[in-house]
């Protein structure tokens, strides 16, 4: 019995120590990360994703992040006009999958350092003589934009991508903080007197739109009262001219019944009512208490001749 206890003991031994060989002889390639293989000193084409691969005499795996990855930098700064800020600089870059090998055969393991961190620094140097010392503060977009572009252009061809540049906690002379604050009351000032100005417009323009409509009521209403007179002088005028007609018209059939009555007259009078009327006319001097001196041949018209006294 306590033969075969320790030959179990033996095997258990055995197999634990075959499995630790195994798992040593085995690398693992984590998510993020891609591995190239060296065998003998040589290092082969293809790219390995993650999970476990083999490894052996001679054969070992060279890893490579290609996740996002943050470097950050402290540093001075010299400006335009020979100041000098400080800053903090941090740039975030990650690696071109289909350049790993190009990096490792030209920079090796050691490229943060020796090449993009020293990039970043003499980049941001560079820039940085662009701007004066207070546009540090104000421009801060412009400049992390900058430093981005530079960077981009001087180490994008190694395989390096870069995703960001942010300048962060700028710290300027005390003289630089004043101008600033100065410069930020004066365009608060500014913009306070273009609202003013905005507002005095508007109300300027509202007052001249007023006076404007008021105005069009005016010569409106005036148009209305004119075109009113005018109509009411039309009327004036069409009656004075009918009136007129009519008077015409009534003065034009009396002078024809006056011409019709004396045509009627004409045309009654005749010898004999003369005849007539001489006879009355004789018969009232007959009649008269005066003496009266009557001459007539019978047939013209009497002739009187009152006698002298």
């Amino acid at each position: 019995m306590k033969k075969l206890h320790t030959y179990s003991a033996v095997r258990l031994t055995a197999l634990f120590a075959i499995l630790l060989m195994l798992m040593q002889s085995c690398t693992t390639i984590h998510p993020g990360e891609i591995g190239m293989k060296v065998v003998s000193g040589k290092l082969k084409p293809d790219n390995y994703a993650s999970g476990r691969h083999a490894v052996g005499f001679g054969i070992h795996y060279v890893k490579f992040s290609t996740r996002i990855k943050e470097l950050s930098v402290k540093m001075v700064l010299p400006t335009k006009e020979g100041m000098e800020s400080k800053a903090d600089i941090t740039m975030l870059y990650h690696l071109k999958p289909a350049q790993i090998h190009e990096i490792y055969l030209t920079l090796g393991l050691n490229f943060e350092k020796e090449i993009l961190l020293n990039n970043l620094e003499a980049t941001a140097r560079e820039t940085c003589l662009n701007y004066r010392a207070m546009d540090l503060m104000v421009q801060r977009d412009s400049l992390e934009k900058s430093i981005f572009d530079n960077m981009t252009l001087d180490i994008g061809h190694y395989g390096f991508v870069i995703d960001q540049v942010l300048v962060r906690d700028i710290d300027v002379p005390d003289e630089i903080d004043r101008a600033i604050e100065r410069k930020v009351l004066s365009e608060q000032q500014a913009k306070q007197q273009e609202v003013d100005i905005l507002i005095q417009k508007r109300i300027t323009e509202s007052t001249i739109e007023k006076q404007r409509k008021e105005m069009d009521f005016a010569f409106e209403k005036q148009r209305k009262e004119k075109e009113s007179d005018i109509q009411l002088e039309r009327l004036q005028e069409d009656y004075s001219l009918e009136k007129q007609k009519k008077e015409a018209e009534r003065s034009v059939i009396e002078a024809q019944a006056l011409k019709k009555a004396q045509e009627l007259t004409n045309s009654t009078i005749t010898e004999l009512l003369i005849k007539y009327k001489a006879v009355e006319a004789m018969r009232a001097l007959a009649d008269s208490p005066n003496a009266k001196l009557i001459i007539t041949d019978g047939k013209t018209p009497i002739t009187l001749k009152e006698p002298m006294k």
